[in-house]
């Protein structure tokens, strides 16, 4: 079984580069707790295709915006929240979300968590 957390990030195209300096020490973090990945997607088609819609239309994302996925595997619910639980007690972390809030704001960050289906026999 897998415990995902998904965070969609709405980012000015200008800061893109500064974006990803300033999310991958935080997943490292992540990753050194115990996450069992931790994954960053950039835009590449995000156009409408298979008779859906276009997540950048779904969600009004600005001509200066690009929409980026972060998705973090966990083993469990239980086991992401311990991870959590290590990554608040270091000391690098206020610092280092600093530099990402400077980034995006809260407004502009999107969360779920999904887990996956167990096979049926």
């Amino acid at each position: 079984m897998a415990y995902c957390s998904v965070f969609l990030y709405r980012v000015p195209r200008r800061k893109a580069e500064a974006f990803i300096h300033a999310l991958r020490p935080i997943m490292k973090l992540f990753e050194d707790a115990g996450c069992l990945s931790d994954e960053l997607l950039r835009p590449k088609d995000v156009s409408a295709k298979f008779g859906g819609v276009s997540l950048p239309t779904a969600i009004d994302l600005a001509a200066d915006e690009e929409l980026w996925i972060e998705i973090a595997k966990f083993k469990d619910a239980s086991h992401m929240k311990e991870v959590h639980s290590l990554v608040a007690k270091n000391p690098d972390l206020e610092r280092l979300h600093s530099r990402f809030d400077l980034l995006i704001s809260g407004k502009h960050v999107y969360h779920a968590e999904f887990e996956s289906l167990q096979a049926r026999t």
